[in-house]
């Protein structure tokens, strides 16, 4: 418990029983060319990488068969891998700010079956509600909003599994709510980011 796996994390999906884990909390890349571009919105530098392509199906019939429940990120970009739900969540960005190129929103796919929720967290440019600083990540999510899913969808104790780990705001967020985490991680460079930001947690 509570670990870093450095792995392509479909040879951990493979390796692991049916329903190891009571919850996937995961953002896996949406195949937008963004990690390529080596810089984000707001001007940040950061190393350009090929990791931003979408997964194959592979990965998304694993995580439904290693986990009792999922919450994926991006979901709109896997509907085809994914069944029907009628709880999507929405993390809407914008609340009280001005409309410019980027999406107003970001919605999740998730396997329960409740009614859809709407999280209202600014993230755009340099406004942020959320409190953690922005890593060498392009696609880092708000610390608030993965707070929220794991509070939502969590009990103390249970243990989150996240195989797209990046930047480890899930694994973050598990600490500060005092659930357990393993995070599998492809990228040496986001495995260090995650180990130091978990670390510095509290």
């Amino acid at each position: 418990m509570n670990k870093i796996i450095h792995d392509d994390c479909l040879n951990y999906l493979r390796s692991l029983p049916d329903k190891a884990y009571p919850l996937i909390l995961t953002d896996p890349p949406y195949g937008l060319g963004i990690a390529k571009r080596g810089v984000i919105g707001t001007g940040r530098r950061f190393t350009p990488k090929s990791w931003d392509v979408t997964p194959e199906q592979a990965y998304f019939e694993e995580m439904l068969r290693v986990s009792e429940h999922q919450i994926i990120w991006g979901g709109n970009y896997f509907t085809r891998f994914l069944p029907a739900s009628r709880c999507w969540l929405v993390w809407y960005k914008k609340d009280g700010l001005p409309r410019n190129s980027f999406a107003d929103c970001e919605l999740a796919w998730t396997s329960f079956n409740k009614n859809a929720l709407v999280f209202n967290s600014r993230w755009a440019g340099f406004v942020k509600d959320s409190r953690e600083p922005r890593v060498a990540h392009p696609t880092q999510k708000a610390l608030e909003v993965m707070k929220w899913c794991v509070a939502e969808f969590s009990s103390e104790g249970d243990t989150i599994l996240d195989p797209f780990l990046g930047s480890g705001t899930t694994a973050v967020a598990a600490k500060l709510l005092r659930r357990n985490f393993v995070g599998v991680e492809i990228d040496r460079e986001y495995v260090a980011i995650a180990k130091e930001r978990i670390k510095r947690a509290a």
